[in-house]
């Protein structure tokens, strides 16, 4: 999980222990549910570093009439502070457990248990569509037109183009795009894919993990909102091989699944987590792969090896397997 990622994570965590429910929302835009039951409407200005006060005056300078600006950052200035307790600008300050909202300060209930924040080599903006290609390619039966593969992840030729450029081993052929070693593909692209990116909740329910799973997605459904299986849960139809023990979903906004019977949970307790990407290609390659409610096999399979556990690189090797046979590595 990327900085960005790990904030916001962070901040929804915080808001948690706080009583505070993340209703709804995306990944910049968040409906909360305070204590009392009032309901506050923010839009989301993550900064890996405390906003200087030129920044906060630009954020501030076009008020929402509906919406207010609520900062996620690691730290706090006492500018920031300032503005947060005159009601100005709503904080999450995730490193300094501050969290301030329409100018009351609420307070943080202590974790239950600290984890170790994960850590990237890829900063920056991501590349996620020379990723989505090095997919893409590793999941077709034949070579790709560079208009197919801009058709098939929804983003313009000219985008398709300069990603290509920057995949080491891939190859243009008469007819099409691919890869002449997949496998060097397929090294390529694990050791650099950082994770889907966004910001996660964690939940936990008594049922088997794929029960579970099925009625997150039924339920999100009815939310309206688009999700995908991945991890252990969407493993086990790719390639059936551990006991389901934890299961991610990807969706394209935030649902509160205690509606669904579920309960809060940190990262390590949960069965179930939510996760809101910021990698927008997902939905796009998962309808490479069969069926189109997983998340594509090399989604599934880096989930894996994040969710962990002894047989976890068994269990991810099994997934990449069905990818191996299908491009004869």
């Amino acid at each position: 999980m990327d900085e960005t990622a790990q904030v916001l994570s962070d901040a929804v965590a915080l808001l948690r222990r706080a009583g505070i429910r993340l209703s709804s929302g995306s990944l910049d835009v968040w409906d909360l549910t305070l204590p009392d039951g009032r309901e506050l409407p923010t839009r989301v200005r993550v900064s890996r570093r405390p906003p200087t006060p030129t920044v906060l005056v630009r954020l501030l300078a076009k008020p929402d009439p509906v919406r207010r600006v609520l900062v996620v950052t690691p730290r706090a200035t006492a500018h920031l502070r300032t503005l947060a307790t005159d009601g100005e600008v709503d904080v999450i300050a995730v490193d300094q457990e501050l969290l301030v909202l329409a100018g009351v300060r609420y307070d943080v209930a202590a974790a239950s248990s600290p984890t170790a924040a994960p850590t990237s080599s890829v900063r920056g903006r991501k590349p996620w569509v020379r990723w989505a290609l090095a997919r893409a390619l590793l999941l077709s039966d034949t070579a790709q037109t560079q208009h197919r593969l801009a058709e098939l992840l929804g983003v313009s030729q000219q985008a398709v183009s300069l990603a290509l450029k920057q995949l080491q081993t891939v190859r243009r052929t008469e007819h099409g795009w691919l890869a002449p070693s997949p496998e060097e593909l397929l090294v390529e692209y694990l050791a650099v894919y950082p994770g889907a990116g966004g910001a996660v909740t964690y939940w936990y329910g008594l049922d088997p993990v794929i029960t579970q799973a099925t009625a997150a997605v039924d339920f999100c459904a009815r939310q309206e909102a688009a999700v995908l299986v991945s991890g252990d849960a969407a493993a086990d139809v790719y390639a059936p091989w551990r006991l389901p023990t934890r299961t991610l979903l990807y969706t394209d906004r935030f649902v509160d699944l205690a509606d669904a019977g579920f309960s809060p949970a940190t990262e390590a307790e949960h069965t179930l987590a939510l996760q809101v990407p910021a990698d927008p290609t997902l939905w796009r390659t998962a309808k490479i792969s069969e069926p189109a409610l997983l998340a594509d096999p090399l989604i599934t399979a880096a989930d894996v090896l994040r969710t962990g556990g002894a047989d976890a690189a068994e269990a991810a090797d099994h997934v990449l397997a069905t990818i191996r046979q299908k491009a004869a590595l």
